[in-house]
């Protein structure tokens, strides 16, 4: 923790990870953006889904496109609802 950080309290908490990450086969249809609305309720926090996977999207990304391959193997971090749609225990 910095001495700004120190002083003016850290600004905006950010929420404690999870700990809980798990693999997922992309299906038909599947994008950034409509896995983040499942698995983090928010479409807009598709940087969740991408980010840990960028070495796998890069080309797909680069071609135009938004949707991902099938069966591409995803790995999702610490998402707020499971494969179920069932609230992930913290």
């Amino acid at each position: 923790m910095g001495f700004l950080d120190k002083l003016f309290g850290g600004g905006k908490k950010a929420e404690a990870p999870s700990g809980v990450s798990f693999q997922y086969s992309s299906g038909p249809n599947d994008t950034c953006r409509t896995l983040a609305k499942k698995f983090f309720g928010d479409e807009n926090q598709w940087e969740k889904v991408y980010n840990p996977n960028k070495h796998l999207l890069k080309d797909e990304v680069q071609s135009g496109s938004d949707k991902l391959l099938v069966g591409t193997g995803l790995t999702i971090k610490d998402p707020k609802f499971d494969l179920e749609g069932n609230p992930v225990a913290s």
